[in-house]
């Protein structure tokens, strides 16, 4: 959450009290800088405890708008494959080799009646049954909001998006008054 101090909006109004649109002008970019800053940092303070990579993880940014000045990131509902981790065997042929899947870089372990396979999509599935080869499933791991949750994720991110908003916002008024007129250079 982006709080704006009375006195920083004061400041904001009276730099752009001649140009059009000014506070908006001025605002809309800053939170989207700091939007994308946390997004960063999001996935940065999840992957020093899991082992996904960032284009894994589900997350989205909603930008501030002039017209509604709110933006938001959004992760993903919904529990991530084992796929999206490390796991080994990584290729079928294997016969004989036990399924390895490594979710936090702090452990792993081994997945019972655990396979790998190319006719089915990516990633290891495991046998349900002891008696026979079917059904199977695919393995899933944790979910993006749960992963999201761990207690260095959001205060690191929050910090961040604090700290690139206020940068921001003097260099958006330069940027606004340099350009009052609104054309992008």
């Amino acid at each position: 959450m982006i709080t704006i101090d009375a006195r920083d909006l004061l400041r904001i109004e009276r730099a752009t009290r001649d140009i059009k649109n000014g506070v908006p002008r001025v605002l809309a970019p800053a939170i989207n800088r700091a939007l994308s800053s946390g997004k960063t940092v999001v996935s940065r303070e999840i992957r020093k405890i899991y082992t996904i990579k960032h284009k894994d993880i589900p997350m989205a940014l909603h930008r501030a708008r002039y017209a509604s000045l709110n933006g938001q990131i959004t992760i993903k509902q919904g529990m991530l494959g084992a796929d999206k981790f490390k796991y080994r065997p990584k290729v079928r042929g294997s016969r004989r080799r036990e399924l390895f899947v490594q979710i936090k870089k702090s452990g792993g372990g081994i997945v019972k009646r655990g396979f790998v396979t190319s006719h089915m999509g990516e990633g290891p599935f495991q046998r349900r049954s002891t008696a026979g080869r079917l059904p199977i499933r695919k393995v899933i791991a944790i979910g993006a909001p749960i992963m999201a949750t761990q207690p260095s994720v959001g205060p690191a991110a929050n910090k961040a998006i604090g700290d690139t908003f206020a940068k921001r916002i003097d260099h958006e008024i330069k940027r606004v008054l340099a350009n009052p007129k609104g054309a992008r250079p």
